[in-house]
């Protein structure tokens, strides 16, 4: 039994070693050439009031991106205790995590399905959230 082992790993390592040698060839493939980037050159002078107000739109685009990744607008599509999972665009889902404590308005009110919601919360590192307040919208 030994034997056989070891006489098929050998034929396999020739096998290899055979279509390895013969892998090879005369072309060796083309050097990739680089890009080149359009840059400003370093003499360039940019107007200090274009680049304040550069500033000011990245950072309302970074209160942005922050402010939609711990809240989330649409339809309920599964409810059940203290997960929810809300459709926020076309083939777009966002899972909802409830604890005790989550604020659902109007007061009293009960979740179900299709009913349009905004939830706002903490995003997770797994792309959901915990929810800290659920608004039912009309």
């Amino acid at each position: 039994m030994a034997n056989r082992f070891v006489a098929v790993v050998v034929a396999a390592l020739w096998i290899a070693s055979a279509r390895a040698a013969g892998a090879t060839s005369a072309d060796p493939s083309p050097a990739p050439t680089p890009v080149n980037l359009p840059t400003l050159p370093p003499s360039a002078q940019v107007n200090p009031y274009v680049k304040s107000a550069i500033d000011i739109l990245t950072g309302v685009v970074e209160r942005q991106i922050l402010n939609s990744a711990n809240s989330a607008n649409g339809q309920v599509t599964y409810f059940k205790r203290f997960d929810m999972q809300v459709q926020t665009g076309p083939n777009s889902y966002r899972a909802i995590h409830l604890h005790q404590g989550t604020v659902i308005n109007p007061r009293g009110a009960t979740i179900g399905l299709g009913q349009r919601v905004s939830v706002g919360g903490v995003a997770q590192t797994d792309g959901s959230l915990e929810a800290t307040v659920i608004t039912l919208l009309q």
